[in-house]
């Protein structure tokens, strides 16, 4: 199935809001059909033409992260960005896990969802419109497991270092604040401060520049965050 560069779905099962960002997506040129619950979306033949999924977590019916899953596995390409109300790390971990690229929480404005779903159809793009590379050209990241994979060869790493690649992955322009990742973070038991996040990722672009042959895998950005600097497939 190939990525519609155009076409959008939005299911949420409010109708006013639903008919809000369909309108928001719509006036920012992209073809919008909305949806209010899992199934009829999945009864559609507009499916298979689908580029980007704007999700509600909480439907009727099948929920979206069950939904996230089964489209992740039909659809490698879609892009699938999760709107919810649920905030947590772990809520947000277990979104990622489930397969969204981008987990957005509510209430979300027109114009952060239409950047954002404009950032991933960027983002999918570089597999899709451009002759893309082998996969055992990719670094590829283990969304069930703890390790990455390139040319052959596998890299082993801990969970923490698994929520800030897949953050750093996800995120718009695949850069986080530092606040951002500290958050990820400090749903584990043990506390992460800013300079204990500083020594772990220096300790990951080490061990990523090993795995990887070259220099630019984690790039700081002076005072706001880390950038992403290959490119990941987290899958």
């Amino acid at each position: 199935m190939g990525l519609n560069v155009k076409h959008v779905v939005v299911i949420e099962d409010s109708e006013a809001l639903n008919a809000l960002l369909c309108r928001a997506l719509g006036n920012a040129g992209y073809q919008v059909e909305g949806f209010l619950d899992a199934e009829s979306f999945l009864e559609s033949p507009s499916l298979k033409d689908t580029g980007i999924i704007v999700l509600d977590v909480y439907l009727p019916g099948e929920d979206g992260m069950t939904l996230a899953r089964r489209l992740r596995k039909l659809m490698p390409d879609l892009g699938i960005l999760m709107l919810t109300t649920r905030s947590t790390n772990a809520e947000r971990i277990e979104g990622y896990d489930a397969g969204a690229d981008y987990y957005l929480p509510k209430p979300v404005t027109p114009a952060e969802l239409c950047d954002a779903v404009h950032s991933l159809f960027v983002r999918k793009s570089r597999f899709t419109v451009t002759v893309a590379p082998t996969v055992s050209e990719r670094c590829v990241l283990s969304r069930a497991g703890y390790s990455l994979s390139y040319k052959g060869r596998t890299l082993k790493i801990s969970d923490a270092d698994k929520k800030i690649l897949v953050g750093l992955a996800s995120a718009p322009n695949q850069q986080l604040e530092y606040w951002q990742i500290l958050e990820l973070l400090n749903g584990d038991q043990e506390l992460v401060t800013r300079r204990s996040l500083d020594v772990r990722v220096h300790r990951m672009r080490s061990k990523l520049s090993e795995l990887l042959g070259q220099d630019t895998t984690i790039v700081s950005i002076r005072g706001l965050g880390y950038r992403l600097g290959f490119e990941l497939e987290v899958r």
